[in-house]
């Protein structure tokens, strides 16, 4: 199966999750992060926005600002290119490309190389820390750069044993699902 394939597939899948199952998973997925080692090692989180199709990741950003970490989001600034961006508070996050929320323009910059762990979101992942993303490769690019723990985010209906993958495709440190935290092989 290609990567379009698999994609098209599993945006079937996502059509047919129950809004009940939605939530539930992604209010499970959170506290797994929340309570996983990485997070709670990380001083500073590098955490997405959830679309509708994706983990919804408000509460981990939430949690982040409450307990005092340094939260950053992504910003695209050009095709295939994102920055890590801090937040200060979910005020500072306005309706960007396509409807989904991003971070001010004069939100500062926050360096790869500060970032303590990043929360990464997916089409569809698997244990062996194989993604399928969207297509833009804005992660796959980003995460090289980094040197923290990857946590994938992923509805345990989405998940893939078989990913069509790249030499170019970063690999995930953990799994999150609704059934756990799993480091990947």
């Amino acid at each position: 199966m290609t990567k379009g394939e698999l994609r098209a597939q599993v945006a079937l899948q996502v059509k047919n999750l129950s809004p009940v199952y939605c939530r539930e998973a992604d209010e499970a997925i959170c506290r797994g992060v929340l309570h996983s080692e990485p997070y709670r090692r990380a001083r500073t989180v590098f955490c997405y926005i959830g679309t509708d199709r994706e983990v919804d990741t408000m509460p981990i950003l939430r949690a982040a600002l409450r307990e005092g970490r340094t939260v950053a989001v992504p910003l695209c600034t050009v095709p295939g290119v994102m920055e890590a961006r801090q937040i200060t508070g979910v005020g500072d996050l306005v309706s960007g490309k396509y409807g989904i929320l991003a971070p001010r323009a004069s939100c500062p910059v926050l360096e790869p190389e500060e970032i303590g762990v990043a929360v990464v979101p997916c089409c569809t992942g698997n244990g062996r820390g194989e993604r399928l993303g969207y297509g833009g490769g804005y992660y796959d690019r980003y995460l090289p750069r980094t040197r923290c723990p990857a946590l994938l985010l992923c509805r345990s209906r989405l998940v893939h044993e078989d990913i069509p993958t790249e030499a170019h495709d970063a690999r995930m440190d953990y799994l999150v699902t609704e059934l756990g935290v799993q480091a990947c092989q």
